[in-house]
């Protein structure tokens, strides 16, 4: 599944799994919100976390503004903080 940034029309950016892609809507997974922390800083949160987007949420198309890939370091905090796999920066296999 291809990890994609996804800016809604209410300004909010989300980052998710993408799970399926139609002509009206989107579905996706797993969806965090970006926003600004510290200077310099990006913080992650979970998008509508009472309710059960992690395991799918779909939405219309008119609500997105456009998807794009994010840069590898913020798809590799998606990936610590969403799966079970922390990613090393330097890519060594620390056992």
């Amino acid at each position: 599944m291809e990890i994609k940034l996804i800016r809604l029309t209410s300004g909010e950016e989300v980052i998710a799994e993408i799970v399926e892609e139609r002509t009206s809507s989107i579905k996706f997974k797993k969806p965090l919100v970006l926003y600004a922390a510290e200077e310099n800083q990006i913080g992650f949160m979970p998008y509508i976390p009472y309710t059960k987007a992690d395991e799918g949420l779909t939405i219309k198309n008119r609500h997105v503004l456009f998807t794009v890939d994010p840069i590898e370091d913020i798809i590799r905090q998606y990936k610590e903080l969403t799966g079970d796999i922390i990613i090393p920066e330097t890519g060594e296999v620390i056992v």
